[in-house]
């Protein structure tokens, strides 16, 4: 029963922090036209909604997805193993193992079409 308290508690965790992420792209743009900061704010929410759109792949959504089947299945091994320690750290590490699986699967489709809609707006894109 200590073991089943105890995985539930890691899950409910795990999925607690993994959904609070919410990842921006890994590129960075600069206003090289003198865009106003409201401008910038308001290209920048345009352009993730359209990699979003043209990719498929929400940052924030995608990377919980995978982070919660990660968790799963590293809690479902360690909890296998018998231990209560075991699942939790087999859950915690699925979840990190899990998260960056699916982030990293298609992340970089999604910078390369946040970029391409920023560089196209005038900024200067790295």
């Amino acid at each position: 029963m200590k073991k089943l308290v105890a995985l539930v508690v890691v899950i409910g965790f795990a999925l607690a922090v993994t959904g609070c992420a919410t990842p921006q792209p890994s590129t960075y743009a600069y206003p090289a036209q003198g865009q106003s900061a409201e401008r910038v704010a308001r290209d920048q929410n345009e352009c993730q909604a359209w990699a979003k759109q043209q990719t498929g792949f929400d940052p924030g959504t995608d990377t919980a997805k995978g982070a919660g089947v990660g968790l799963l299945v590293g809690a479902l091994g360690g909890a296998a193993a018998g231990a209560a320690i075991g699942a939790a750290a087999g859950g915690i590490g699925g979840a990190g193992i899990g998260g960056g699986y699916a982030y990293t699967k298609s992340k970089d489709g999604y910078d390369r079409a946040y970029a391409a809609c920023m560089s196209s707006r005038g900024y200067t894109v790295k």
